[in-house]
């Protein structure tokens, strides 16, 4: 009887060290999927903004014509998305936290279809989740003029886009943080539109 409760005893600490064992792996697997998830998103994002078009957003004016809107917590460009199974489209693109259909704490991108140089109608919008749980994104904008090559937390030049664009963002899920930083070098920068008279 005492060989029996011996050996349930080992049995049972050595089931206790693999169970804490087994927790141990299972959060870390966690914490790593949580990351990849994060860094995926960023990894879009660089994708999305990188292809930026040099045309004029809806809000832009015959005196103010903007290709791309920035602010620290929110971007705004025209780029050609993914619409179906091998279509692509050109969308104007939003990019900042929440939407009316999600939380506050949920990082959406907004496609708006263009239709020549009528502005769309919002019905037509399509609000896609990127990502939840995000505390905070922040946009940072490089003018890449002569003589400038400034970060600068907003963007509202006429006729240009920015040469780069760079952000963080950051995650809370479950107690933890998670953040990844991406860079996107905009690929149709230096074709810039010269107004006409």
């Amino acid at each position: 009887m005492l060989v029996g409760l011996a050996l349930v005893g080992v049995i049972s600490s050595l089931m206790i060290v693999f169970l804490g064992q087994a927790r141990t792996i299972m959060r870390i697997e966690k914490a790593t999927e949580m990351q990849m998830e994060v860094d995926a998103a960023s990894r879009f994002l660089e994708t999305a903004i990188s292809r930026a078009e040099p045309l004029p957003l809806s809000k832009s004016s015959p005196e103010n014509v903007i290709y791309l809107s920035g602010e620290p917590g929110r971007i705004e460009f025209n780029g050609v998305q993914a619409i179906g199974f091998r279509s692509s489209a050109l969308r104007e693109i939003a990019v900042s936290l929440a939407s009316e259909e999600h939380a506050e704490d949920t990082l959406t991108i907004v496609q708006k279809p263009r239709r020549g140089s009528e502005n769309s109608n919002s019905s037509d919008s399509q609000s896609v989740r990127l990502i939840a749980g995000v505390t905070a994104i922040k946009f940072e904008y490089l003018d890449g003029s002569p003589g400038a090559s400034l970060w600068s937390d907003t963007w509202s030049a006429q006729w240009r886009l920015p040469a780069a664009v760079r952000f963080t963002i950051s995650v809370d899920r479950d107690g933890a943080a998670y953040s990844s930083a991406g860079f996107a070098r905009l690929e149709l920068a230096d074709i810039q539109a010269q107004p006409t008279n």
